[in-house]
Order: structure tokens, then C-alpha cells, then sequence
């Protein structure tokens, strides 16, 4: 598959660059600062583009016909609004729909759930509080999702932590309280379950809680 990845040189994004290589597909990546990606390999093409301009994203989405869109944009801190990161989002789904790209995979936070308060004390009473603009930010681009008409999935991870990849891991489209002891997932995990998802429509136009 023909892959364009958003956030691509954040944790996540790299974790999405490189096995999304391990398998044998094609990526592009869309990133302001073309230096801090250091992977090489024949299948990698870098764009240098300012995802607050629609121009530069637009430019090289109509370059290749892509078969997905990764969007793994990470704030720079928890506790403050990031509206950068909003319109830039908004702008890749624009550019994604002019360019008939529709399968579009989205790194979310399992804070925007109410029933979230459901995994324990922290998600119940920390989280909304200490993570509220994280939370206001994820629920607005999740809204412009919503209204897309994209193949979209929402991937709903709890905190995220730099562990390896085992494979071993939960998904489901509502939180079941009790299913998860860890409240957690790796980085690696996450990539891996969001590269699974190229290949089936199992959540399509939902959300998706991912935790191990």
C-alpha cells in the first residue's frame, strides 16, 4: 500500500514510519523539519510542508495516489489548547477528501470517552481535569471526522509509554471495565494495531479503545 503519514517525526509517527516499511509499503512523510528524520530507505520519500498551510498538503497528497492516511500529530504539552494542531488536522481531511484518499487512521487519547472514568480513579478524577484541553482538542478533531465522510477510525490508546512491540494487546469499540489491567500501551503496539487496520474495516467510522 501507497502510505502518507502525519506527525511522522513524533514517537508514534516513527513507530508508524518504520514498521509501515517492515511491511513492504510505500510511505511518504509530510514534516516540517525534514532533518529530524533520519530513517533511510528506498520506499521512504520526506516532503518538507507546513501542515498549517492546506497548500503544502494538498501538494503532495496530489502527488501519488495514496491508499491510507496516518495521522499521529502529538501536542507538545497536555495541559494547554493546541488550535496548530486542530486546524492542521482539519486541513488534512480536507486534503484527503479533494484527493479521494478515504481510509484515514487517526491517533486519538481514550480520555474523550465519558465512560472513560470507567478504567479507575485516574481516568475518573486526574485526567479530566489535568488533561482537559488535550481532551477538548481530541474531541474537535475527532467532530471533523465525524462529519468527513472519510473511512475514518479514531484510535482511542490509553497513556502511551516507549515499550516494545509484543503484539499482545486489547481493541474493542467500548470500554469493558476489568479487561485491561495496565492501562497502557506502547508506542510500537500502537503502530502495529493501526498498520492492521489497512487491511480491514472492522471499525470503520468508529472509535477504537487499544490498550494492553
Amino acid at each position: 500500500m501507497n502510505i502518507i503519514i502525519f506527525g511522522a517525526t513524533g514517537k508514534t509517527g516513527l513507530e508508524l514510519v518504520k514498521q509501515s516499511l517492515e511491511h513492504g509499503h510505500q510511505v511518504t512523510a509530510l514534516v516540517r523539519h525534514p532533518e529530524k528524520l533520519t530513517i533511510s530507505d528506498p520506499k521512504l520519500i520526506i516532503e518538507k510542508g507546513d501542515l498549517s498551510h492546506y497548500d503544502d498538503i494538498d501538494r503532495v497528497m496530489k502527488a501519488h495516489p495514496y491508499d491510507a492516511v496516518f495521522s499521529a500529530l502529538g501536542a507538545k504539552t497536555p495541559f494547554q489548547r493546541d488550535p496548530v494542531l486542530t486546524e492542521a488536522t482539519k486541513n488534512i481531511i480536507k486534503a484527503a477528501q479533494a484527493n479521494q484518499i478515504s481510509k484515514f487512521i487517526h491517533v486519538s487519547f481514550i480520555g474523550v470517552r465519558k465512560e472513560s472514568s470507567q478504567l479507575g480513579a485516574l481516568y475518573k478524577y486526574i485526567v479530566p481535569l489535568a488533561m482537559k484541553n488535550l481532551i477538548a482538542d481530541h474531541r474537535e478533531k475527532e467532530a471533523f471526522l465525524a462529519n468527513s465522510g472519510l473511512d475514518w477510525i479514531s484510535v482511542q490508546p490509553p497513556i502511551l509509554t516507549s515499550g516494545a512491540k509484543t503484539g499482545t494487546y486489547i481493541h474493542e469499540p467500548h470500554i469493558n471495565k476489568g479487561t485491561s489491567s495496565k492501562k497502557k500501551l506502547s508506542r510500537a503496539n500502537l503502530a502495529d494495531f493501526m498498520i492492521d487496520q489497512l487491511h480491514t474495516s472492522v471499525y470503520h467510522q468508529q472509535g477504537v479503545f487499544v490498550t494492553e
